[in-house]
């Protein structure tokens, strides 16, 4: 393995700036490695130097603008990503440029409220980040997008996450379980639910906050027993469905556990979106990956969908999944078009540690999971969808995104406050996440529940005052 030992005059951590450029030329930090990386900033920029036993080599000096907060880390990136460019002469494709990070609509946000118009936004990120002019535009709409469908920075999104799925996905890292077979065992951790949801209603009440969004995802929230999940949808609906929340959303993904029941749970509960999603088209893929429906199950319940009185759906699809080759990949797309969703998510695969494919070989290279990104763009624009958001994930394929599409007036509220971070949501359950932005838009607090149920469980009232104290800061 290649190795580097880093040393720096800053004041404050810089090793993940460093590591992820490293990184990119097949580099990783090891305190004892011959090659020393050293990393010097003053007020006007930043100079990296890499020295070996018979080699020294220096990058150019990049030059921070002092109104932007966050740059010395861009300055650290490009000065150490000049200087392991002259060291190993690789010639590098960024299709997102020095951005590593998971939300880079944050950045875009963060750039527009200094002052950077929106005209001249792309060519600074081009400029500045070395992102590529296409993807700079993306995110350039994305965001002016978001600040039409969401212009209020008050609005507050409740997340309510049930940890159980029929089946584990090899392609998931997801911290969920098989979902318990005894309905006395669901109806036990719903009574935790029930309690935890009883503690934020007195949350939203103390600090008088403006819900606009319901989510209920997970793991598969339909899982649970038809009346397990009936009493679940039951108690939102009459505990946080207030006259301020727009949208209410549950996860249906997999058609394996859907059904009439559940269904007409969800509208009696006023649910007005869902998603039911198939991944793949290929039934062959499906027994590949894990999961336990055929394509026909996932057309009926789909079907079932669109019958209801529920008018949004979404549908996700995934690029790159084992075994599935670029006209397998386009086929699912058209066949998705063919039923006219309100929403398409496409996913890049991402394997992360916890998933059973960790390490598989890709089936597409980076450039064909780049051109079947590209399709997926071009069939969601032929349904007259737009992209409305986009996160990015370590480990994922080709190094690109996940992008969600909809038809103008049914972007995912909850989706847009969850990735850009800009607005408070609070998390219910196992593996929930609570974040409460900061006034400078940018920062926040945060809390995550525990992965482990038991953990959750046992300790719900401490974490709960944890919670709590999110907003006393």
């Amino acid at each position: 393995m290649k190795t580097f030992r880093l040393i720096h005059n800053l004041a404050f951590d810089v090793t993940r700036s460093v590591n992820d450029m490293a990184a990119l030329f097949a580099y990783y930090p090891n305190s004892e490695s011959s090659v020393v990386l050293t990393v010097i900033c003053d007020g006007r920029g930043c100079q990296a130097a890499l020295k070996t036993d018979n080699l020294s080599l220096q990058s150019s000096v990049i030059m921070c603008d002092a109104l932007i907060s966050g740059e010395i880390s861009r300055c650290v990136k490009l000065a150490v990503l000049d200087v392991f460019i002259k060291f190993t002469g690789a010639k590098l494709e960024l299709p997102w440029g020095i951005l590593t990070g998971v939300r880079p609509g944050k950045l875009t946000h963060k750039l527009l409220s200094a002052g950077i118009s929106a005209e001249q936004l792309p060519q600074y990120l081009q400029q500045k980040y070395l992102l590529p002019l296409q993807q700079a535009e993306l995110l350039r709409d994305i965001c002016m997008l978001q600040e039409r469908v969401l212009p209020d920075s008050k609005a507050a999104g409740v997340y309510i996450g049930i940890p159980y799925c029929p089946s584990k996905c090899a392609y998931c890292s997801f911290p969920s379980g098989i979902v318990p077979a005894d309905e006395e065992s669901q109806q036990k951790f719903l009574n935790y639910i029930e309690q935890d949801i009883e503690n934020v209603v007195k949350l939203i009440s103390m600090y008088g906050l403006n819900i606009s969004s319901l989510y209920v995802g997970g793991g598969t929230p339909t899982s649970l027993q038809e009346k397990v999940f009936a009493r679940l949808m039951h108690i939102i609906s009459a505990k946080l469905l207030v006259p301020t929340v727009k949208e209410f959303t549950v996860e249906a993904g997999r058609p394996d556990c859907f059904s009439q029941d559940k269904l007409h749970a969800m509208e009696a509960a006023g649910v007005n979106r869902i998603s039911v999603n198939p991944q793949t088209l290929h039934d062959r893929t499906l027994q590949l990956i894990g999961r336990r429906h055929t394509v026909s199950e996932f057309y009926r319940a789909y079907e079932m969908a669109v019958k209801s009185s529920i008018p949004v759906i979404n549908t996700d699809l995934i690029v790159g999944l084992p075994g599935e080759t670029e006209a397998d990949i386009e086929y699912s797309f058209t066949e998705t078009a063919r039923l006219c969703p309100q929403n398409l998510t496409v996913h890049t695969l991402t394997l992360k540690k916890g998933a059973e494919l960790f390490g598989s070989q890709p089936s597409l290279s980076a450039e064909q999971a780049e051109r079947m990104l590209a399709k997926g763009s071009e069939i969601a624009a032929s349904l007259g969808m737009r992209p409305y958001y986009l996160y990015r994930q370590h480990y994922m394929l080709g190094n690109l995104a996940n992008i969600g599409y909809a038809l103008a007036g049914t972007e995912s509220i909850y989706n847009i406050q969850m990735m850009e971070e800009r607005h408070t949501v609070i998390g219910i359950g196992p593996s929930s996440a609570t974040k409460v932005p900061l006034s400078d838009g940018h920062h926040l607090h945060k809390l995550n529940m525990p992965k482990n149920i038991s953990t959750y469980t046992e300790n719900l009232q401490q974490l709960s005052e944890k919670r709590q104290m999110l907003f006393e800061k």
